[in-house]
């Protein structure tokens, strides 16, 4: 049986269709690859992860939710704004001044001081110890820079005592080892300052580790605030241009500590230039620079 005839006009329709195709084919052979639109640029990243914390916690509703939690989970009556922005009370002393083990105590800035020897644990030594204690009716930060005579090395092989660095506890104490005791040897004292603080504030300066308000290495190490759990101490580290102004005198003890007694040290960090509020209201909470 012999194949259908094809028609003439259908054999010319199919070879323009192949040749069509094939004018298409050479195109794209002489004039190279189809071109692909280019693709979108990457999302341009603003700023560290850290940044953006900072941002998110710069508005007064975060400042105030954090505060509000905090002293629930401390069990402190909830500071209003006011109370939060209100000036510390603040005593400073810088009368040198000079103490011994058995020879008494001396009162300065809300504070009683005395120095004593006490024997180390575990060992045959006796340490020279300096007991603070909060004369007034609430909690104080306290900075009390001493120098023992005579120093040394034996200082810094001294038995370390756990207790807070930053904060006495209103009619509480602390007891910090000095040096290792020695017959003969005293205690200067350099300066004192005192700050008055509420209870979620003292409870925020506690959080701080103490070279974070500019305290001296010697006396920092046994740093160990009693605080709820969930609320350890932070790990604040001061920006070169903070820790230059702390150490060229710019920025002092009482600055530092006025402001981690207003901003948890969990969310902020001290701005550069801050200082302590000298009246109620000084500034608009959180202060973030």
């Amino acid at each position: 049986m012999s194949a259908p005839a094809v028609s003439p006009a259908l054999r010319w329709g199919t070879v323009g269709v192949v040749a069509a195709v094939s004018i298409a084919i050479a195109s794209v052979r002489m004039c190279g690859d189809v071109a692909i639109p280019p693709k979108p640029p990457a999302p341009e990243m603003r700023g560290s992860a850290q940044d953006v914390m900072k941002t998110a916690s710069a508005t007064h509703a975060s400042w105030r939710a954090e505060i509000e939690r905090d002293a629930a989970t401390l069990g402190v009556p909830t500071p209003t704004d006011d109370d939060m922005a209100k000036r510390l009370s603040y005593k400073t002393d810088d009368e040198a001044r000079v103490i011994a083990p058995g020879e008494g105590s001396v009162e300065i800035a809300g504070l009683r001081l005395t120095a004593s020897s006490m024997p180390e644990e575990g060992s045959n030594r006796q340490a020279m110890v300096l007991t603070v204690e909060n004369l007034t009716d609430t909690d104080l930060a306290y900075n009390v820079v001493t120098t023992p005579r005579p120093g040394g090395a034996a200082c810094n092989q001294r038995l370390v005592l756990a207790y807070n660095a930053i904060v006495v506890a209103r009619g509480g104490k602390e007891s910090r080892s000095e040096c290792i005791y020695r017959s003969g040897m005293s205690l200067a004292i350099e300066r004192v300052e005192t700050l008055a603080l509420q209870p979620l504030q003292s409870a925020y300066v506690s959080r701080l580790p103490p070279a974070a308000v500019g305290a001296d290495t010697r006396l920092s190490r046994g740093h160990r605030p009693e605080l709820p759990a969930g609320m350890p101490v932070c790990t604040t580290v001061a920006s070169q241009t903070v820790r230059a102004d702390i150490d060229s005198g710019a920025t002092g003890w009482r600055d530092l500590v006025d402001f981690y007694a207003r901003h948890s040290c969990q969310s902020y960090q001290f701005p550069e230039g801050y200082r302590t509020f000298e009246m109620d209201g000084a500034q608009e909470l959180p202060v973030t620079r």
